[in-house]
């Protein structure tokens, strides 16, 4: 170039067009490898379906994160419970007794509020490893 020429450096955008190209491969390779959590969304058609569910299986969770089970009604119309010592086991037991089907039963988790995050999602790793399709977390307000 003369010095009456004047003109853009392109050795400096060509590296910026590097950078950014490197920069998008690598963001999609990562996008690629984390793992999404699959939710399944209910049918349009179940919301008018007439077909009665049957009863909920109702695990409890105290701010300890102790499972509970229904023991029994009080006598003001509350609900009495016991801790389960071993969830898997428990839950293992149950489906000897009452068969396969129980597996298709929804179970829901009733969880204290206070309970620590990590402790309600390992009781719910629990539920679907051992098999229930369809599981639920229902947060109750802290007695405190």
């Amino acid at each position: 170039m003369s010095a009456d020429e004047s003109g853009v450096a392109m050795s400096p955008l060509i590296d910026c067009v590097f950078l950014l190209l490197i920069f998008f491969l690598v963001t999609t390779i990562i996008k690629r490898k984390e793992k999404q959590v699959r939710v399944e969304m209910p049918d349009t058609s179940a919301s008018v379906s007439k077909k009665t569910v049957s009863k909920e299986f109702i695990i409890g969770m105290n701010k300890f994160g102790q499972n509970l089970q229904v023991v029994g009604k009080t006598t003001d119309g509350g609900i009495s419970w016991g801790v389960i010592p071993d969830l898997s086991v428990f839950l293992k037991k149950r489906i000897e007794q009452e068969g396969v089907s129980f597996l298709q039963k929804p179970l829901r988790i009733d969880a204290d509020g206070g309970i620590e995050f990590q402790k309600a999602i390992d009781t719910l790793d629990i539920c679907t490893l051992i098999g229930f399709k369809t599981v639920s977390i229902k947060l109750k307000q802290s007695a405190e």
